[in-house]
């Protein structure tokens, strides 16, 4: 390859790059009844928080301002969303609460600085993923977060805490399974990613809290690639595998496939029972979803119209 056409084939990437669309979608969540959808979405350099009708309703904002609304959710059967904001240009994160019935914030609350990955509500509680560090452990790595552990928000008395000492170089997804466990999605070294179990009752000096799910049948170490789990009704676990869509039932130790490889990342993944819905790195405004015995998959646009801002 000719010095000349090479320099012209990474300025045709370049701009192709860079005229590519890019989706403004930061987090959603579904309501219980399977009726709303709420969601992230960025205008005007800022994230906003919306709420919508999946039947294609109208948008309506419920957190806007002068920081980065993020990654809401739907907690306490569905009576009130959750989500992160973020202060400008500061990483001093606080967890804002907006009860459906009033349409008020009821409170706002600080915890320590550092970024939240996730987070997941569970009797009276928050559990969340916050990351310590920004750096690389390579030159030719760009910086990222790490030294991640779990700490959890006391809903009665507004008090957060660490609960584990893992330093973990990557942790993503984090979700409650009742009776004091945690899934969480981890990524480093093979022997540190995957989906892991953890203890809340372990306490922050126990020197082994995690447990790697482990599946029998796994092939190319796809294990090591999960990611975004959520919980079926049959208790077995369906998350990503990279460009997959995979089922885990963790009474066998078996993976089943779903949906075959599309191209594209799964970056978000929720349900209601067994009504999937789920984001993929396709560059689009677009959620889909669909129903676990049929598998038929349905398209939800959520960019908001100019006079939805």
């Amino acid at each position: 390859m000719s010095k000349l056409f090479y320099i012209f084939l990474l300025f045709f990437l370049y701009s192709c790059n860079k005229d590519k669309k890019e989706s403004r979608l930061n987090g959603f969540d579904i309501s219980p009844d399977i009726r709303n959808i709420v969601f992230s979405y960025k205008e005007d350099s800022l994230y906003h928080i919306f709420t919508k009708p999946i039947n294609n309703g109208k948008a309506s904002v419920i957190f806007k301002g002068l920081g980065n609304y993020v990654n809401p959710k739907y907690i306490d059967n569905g009576k009130t969303i959750v989500a992160l904001c973020y202060s400008r240009n500061k990483l001093a994160p606080e967890f804002h609460f907006y009860n459906i019935i009033t349409h008020k914030i009821t409170h706002k609350i600080k915890v320590d600085s550092g970024f939240i990955s996730d987070y997941t509500f569970s009797s009276n509680k928050i559990f969340y993923l916050q990351a310590k560090a920004f750096q690389s452990y390579s030159p030719i790595v760009p910086k990222s977060y790490h030294d991640f552990d779990i700490y959890e928000l006391d809903l009665m008395t507004w008090k957060s805490k660490r609960i584990s000492n893992l330093n973990s170089y990557s942790m993503r997804e984090i979700l409650s399974l009742g009776q004091d466990c945690l899934l969480i999605s981890r990524q480093g070294e093979p022997n540190e990613s995957g989906l892991f179990l953890f203890n809340t009752k372990l306490g922050v000096n126990n020197s082994n809290p995690l447990s790697k799910i482990m599946i029998e049948n796994d092939t190319l170490r796809n294990s090591t690639m999960y990611s975004n789990p959520v919980v079926l009704t049959n208790k077995n676990i369906l998350c990503a595998s990279s460009y997959q869509l995979v089922m885990l039932d963790l009474k066998v130790k078996k993976e089943y496939p779903i949906f075959p490889s599309t191209g594209y990342h799964y970056n978000i993944i929720r349900n209601v029972q067994d009504v999937i819905f789920y984001q993929q790195n396709d560059d689009t405004d677009n959620i889909y979803y669909f129903n676990l015995f049929n598998k038929k998959i349905n398209t939800l646009n959520i960019t908001p119209d100019r006079s939805d801002l």
